[in-house]
Parts: C-alpha cells; sequence; structure tokens
C-alpha cells in the first residue's frame, strides 16, 4: 500500500500542474468504452443568395485535367463502427499531381525544396477576444492555411471560434496560444498526414483521436513540445514554434516527407460577382467573434477584421529549456503585422450537436461533417465564385468546382477557410 501511494501522489501533483498551465480540458485518457454520438440539428434553413449571377466561367490554368468523381462511399464504415471514428486507408490516397519540386502545393508559391521535405503541423489557436486584444496571437500570418470553425454548443449557441493554422513553407518563430482540439481536427490532418499540436481535449474528443493513426502532439503527453508564458491567463499561456514542433517529430521518430495532393491554383482573375467586403455577423456566428475580410486591392489581398478591429499578428522569437514545463523567454522584440489572405473560402457543412462534454460549462461538441459535397464561396481579387467543395475522404484534399463542374483555381497564396453551417447567410458588398 506504501509503495502505490508513493506512486499516486506524484501523479496528483503532476495532473494538478498541467491543469494550472494549459488552462483547460487537461484530464486523464477515458476509459475505451465510451461511445459518443452525435445528432442532427438544425442550426439555419437556408437562405437566398442576395446576389443573382451567371453561372462563372471555368478558371484558367488549373493544373488538373477534370474534377475528382464524387463517391461518398468510397471508404465506408464497417457495420457497428462510431460514426464519429472517420475511416484511414493508405496514405496518400490519390495519385500526386506533377508539379516541380520547388512549389508548395497548399499556396502554388516556390519555396524552398527542403521545406516540402518535412511532415505539415497543425496547430490549434484561440480567438478568445482577450487573447485578441492583448496581442496574444502568433503565428496566423505566417500559417499557409488557416481553418476556423464554430465550437462547442451552449443551449442553441456557440461559445467561440476557434483556428487550425497549417505550417508547410515558414520556420514561424512563435505560434499560439495553443488550444485544445475538437472533432474537426480529424476532418483537416489526414489530408496532410500532419502532426496536430493542441492543448489536451475533453475525454470524448481524446478517445476519438486516440481510434486513429493521426499523429497526435496533445500537450498532455508531449510537453516538450511546448514552452509557458506565465505572464498570460490560462487563454492565452501554452506556446510552440514551428521549427520546435520539427524537432519534436525528429525525436519522436515520426518526421518524414509527405506527398500532399494540394489545390488547383491559377494567376488569373476568374469571372465572378465583384465582392469587396466579407462579414459573417449573423447567428449563430458569436458576436464577440464577428469578422469582416475587406480586398485591398493595392495588396492583392483580403485584410481581416474582428469586432471592428484590424485583427494583428504578434511574433517574437523565443527560447525554451524545451522540457516539462518549460517557460516561453522572448529573445527579439515584437512584430505586429496585420493578418491577411490572398483566398477567403467559405465552407458551407451540416453541424451536428454531439453528447461530447467539452467543459465545466456543460458545453457540447459539435460535429462538422467535410466528406462528400457541399456549396462553396471563393473570393479571390475582388470577385466570388459560387461553387461546390468536394471529397471522397478525410484523407483526401478539398476540390472546388463552379456550376458547370469545371476547377475552381486559388490564387497563388495563402488561403483562411471559414467552414460554417449548411444555409448560413454572409454578409457582402
Amino acid at each position: 500500500m506504501k509503495l502505490i501511494l508513493r506512486r499516486l501522489v506524484p501523479l496528483a501533483f503532476l495532473l494538478i500542474f498541467l491543469t494550472a498551465c494549459a488552462g483547460e480540458e487537461i484530464v486523464p485518457m477515458p476509459a475505451p468504452t465510451l461511445r459518443p454520438t452525435r445528432t442532427p440539428i438544425p442550426i439555419l434553413e437556408p437562405t437566398e443568395t442576395p446576389f443573382a449571377t451567371a453561372e462563372p466561367e471555368p478558371t484558367a490554368a488549373a493544373p488538373r485535367a477534370t474534377p475528382r468523381a464524387v463517391n461518398p462511399l468510397a471508404a465506408p464504415q464497417a457495420p457497428g463502427a462510431d460514426p464519429l471514428i472517420p475511416v484511414f486507408g493508405p496514405y496518400p490516397p490519390l495519385a500526386i499531381p506533377k508539379r516541380p519540386a520547388n512549389i508548395n502545393p497548399l499556396t502554388g508559391l516556390a519555396v524552398d525544396p527542403a521545406m516540402l521535405q518535412r511532415r505539415p503541423v497543425l496547430v490549434r489557436i484561440g480567438n478568445d477576444e482577450r487573447v485578441r486584444s492583448n496581442y496574444w496571437q502568433a503565428g496566423t500570418g505566417s500559417a499557409d492555411l488557416v481553418f476556423e470553425e464554430l465550437i462547442d454548443q451552449i443551449g442553441s449557441a456557440y461559445a467561440n471560434t476557434r483556428l487550425t493554422a497549417v505550417f508547410v513553407s515558414n520556420n514561424t518563430p512563435l505560434v499560439g496560444p495553443v488550444r485544445s482540439g475538437r472533432l474537426i481536427n480529424l476532418q483537416l490532418a489526414p489530408m496532410l498526414d500532419g502532426a496536430m499540436a493542441h492543448a489536451g481535449a475533453s475525454n470524448g474528443t481524446r478517445w476519438i483521436y486516440s481510434q486513429t493513426p493521426m499523429v497526435n502532439f496533445d500537450e498532455f503527453f508531449n510537453m516538450p513540445a511546448y514552452c509557458y508564458n506565465n505572464a498570460h491567463n490560462y487563454q492565452g499561456r501554452l506556446y510552440t514554434t514551428v521549427p520546435r514542433l520539427h524537432e519534436w517529430l525528429a525525436q519522436k521518430g515520426q518526421q518524414k516527407a509527405v506527398p500532399l495532393y494540394g489545390f488547383a491554383f491559377a494567376d488569373a482573375k476568374p469571372a465572378g460577382s465583384p465582392v469587396a467586403s466579407i462579414s459573417l455577423t449573423k447567428t449563430p456566428w458569436p458576436k464577440w467573434t464577428a469578422l469582416e475580410w475587406k480586398y485591398d486591392a493595392s495588396k492583392g489581398k483580403y485584410l481581416r477584421s474582428v469586432t471592428g478591429s484590424p485583427l494583428l499578428d504578434n511574433s517574437y522569437s523565443v527560447t525554451a529549456k524545451w522540457g516539462n514545463g518549460a517557460e516561453c523567454k522572448s529573445s527579439s522584440a515584437e512584430t505586429r503585422t496585420p493578418v491577411s489572405s490572398s483566398n477567403v473560402v467559405v465552407i458551407y457543412a451540416p453541424h451536428e450537436r454531439t453528447n461530447i462534454v467539452e467543459d465545466s460549462n456543460n458545453a457540447f461538441s459539435v460535429y462538422i461533417n467535410l466528406v462528400g459535397q457541399g456549396n462553396a464561396d471563393i473570393f479571390r481579387d475582388g470577385v466570388m465564385v459560387r461553387g461546390k467543395w468536394q471529397r471522397n475522404s478525410v484523407q483526401e484534399f478539398f476540390e472546388f468546382v463552379d456550376g458547370a463542374g469545371q476547377l475552381i483555381a486559388l490564387k497563388p497564396g495563402n488561403t483562411w477557410f471559414e467552414i460554417v453551417p449548411t444555409g448560413y447567410s454572409l454578409d457582402l458588398k
């Protein structure tokens, strides 16, 4: 009995320490008997589009001749399988298109080919009002891709939005604040065969993660991959760097080159409806995260504002004695840069509430199905092209097609994806 107590006491102190550091959902691994379920929730009825336009012309110079066929049964689940656990097959699921060795498949831009010989890393980044107003957000401006989604239903409302940033072409010196994972990460990380960095998760989400082959950098089990800024509260305390994540991948023997299918890109401006401003302000988008993307023709980019203020990405270099509970130490001056994007893509997808409880407020996790087909609005060069997104499994890249079934090409550069419920109505000007 004394031996058991001697082993349990340090473990208890470790759990308390981790909870204090990360500030959310740091809990023991749940029993494997948990079987989360999901139920559809009618969030919004489909609304009429404010633009009555002709079908856009096919975009030029798309690298693939024809779109892929959509077959929702390409990777069917076994009878009795948990519907929240995606089906994984061999990677890559499709032959990789031919492209120059120095072209980043996520941006269409030329990069150092050595960057493309590393595993992509994805990082969950907090988008709380306090984080933004204190300029604690770092890394969103240098990510190749950023996905934003609604998280956690409390009654009929959503608690907030959260970001998943994808890094391939940059050694970003600071990324964070790192927050907890959600089910959507199993809809995103598999298409990149990437490593998912997050500050823990709820019991139900953790169990779902554990049933998949995703490279899972849960902070609870990978503390040396992170450092802590103890001057911030729990919403803004945990950070990492892209170089540190790659060091950790190498230490764990999980670093490798990943062949990425990528997106279609073209320099030519497509035919479409002129749109200078895209806003997400209507229910169920939380008012404290209401956002606008405004096109700046002089830069050829969309500038992001949240609750009326320009979003600034804060960057500085950090050093740390990487290990359990390492402190982030600033080693350069802070640089605040307006967040911009070459493309803004709005993906409309079904949102279903599950029985997974995410926090002490009794907020429930939301399952967003991003396999199959749905509506999409693609914004680039100050115009909007309406079309569809499609893919057959979580391991395939999204493909965008117009009303004529032709591929819609993105503008070379970074892309932000706004994931909204089916039928959501944008404010467009």
